[in-house]
């Protein structure tokens, strides 16, 4: 008999640019991703952007920790993507504080 897949399901934020007075006009959408051993969120992204019709925004440079690029609110803490584990029920949308241009992807040269 084969072995089911496991799955997980996260929520994403997507959605338009901030708005004046740093108002999000976006919201959170659920997907169901196949979830592997020491899988990180920057993994579920992009496994998202290539399964699900490539209109995830987001950014990433170096994935192991150091460009800070992929700087992301992940469960209402700010954490790096490309080290963060995926879990079962995350939730997944921009870096706090910054400029939201698209969906998980910000001007960190611009504060809110």
């Amino acid at each position: 008999m084969a072995k089911e897949k496991k799955t997980i399901r996260v929520r994403i934020y997507q959605g338009a640019s901030s708005g004046k007075g740093g108002s999000k006009k976006g919201k959170y959408k659920e997907y169901e991703v196949p979830f592997t051993e020491r899988m990180t969120v920057l993994n579920v992204c992009n496994y998202v952007y290539e399964n699900f019709g490539r209109s995830l925004s987001f950014y990433y440079s170096c994935r192991i920790g150091k460009c800070l690029g992929c700087l992301m609110d992940i469960d209402g803490k700010t954490k790096l993507g490309c080290i963060t584990l995926a879990r079962d029920g995350m939730r997944i949308g921009p870096a706090k504080n910054f400029k939201v241009i698209k969906d998980l992807f910000v001007d960190f040269g611009k504060k809110k």
